[in-house]
């Protein structure tokens, strides 16, 4: 399995959407995070296989979850950085991976 490394974005992205799910049920925010993880471990076995979003960064990629977020990240030689997990309902533009 590749090696999957996370921004401090993506890491402060993770822990806002718990927080803020579980301000109405902590099992929701656990199991929201658990099938956002799941997503993350499938990405590190193949990388390429999320959408190519070369409009917001160079070498960019996403991949939707069973939950309302996507995964933003980029593949490389070591595995694969998860950059940023934002809700798919934001209007998400290039200022998000700057």
């Amino acid at each position: 399995m590749s090696r999957i490394r996370f921004t401090h974005s993506a890491e402060t992205d993770l822990l806002e959407l718990w927080v803020t799910i579980a301000e109405e049920n902590f099992t929701a925010a656990d199991e929201t995070l658990d099938a956002i993880q799941a997503t993350v471990t499938l990405l590190g076995t193949q990388p390429e296989m999320g959408r190519a979003r070369p409009e917001l960064a160079e070498g960019l990629r996403s991949l939707p979850t069973t939950t309302p977020y996507l995964i933003f990240y980029l593949p490389d030689d070591d595995g694969l950085l998860v950059v940023r997990v934002l809700h798919h309902a934001r209007d998400i533009d290039a200022e998000y991976f700057s």
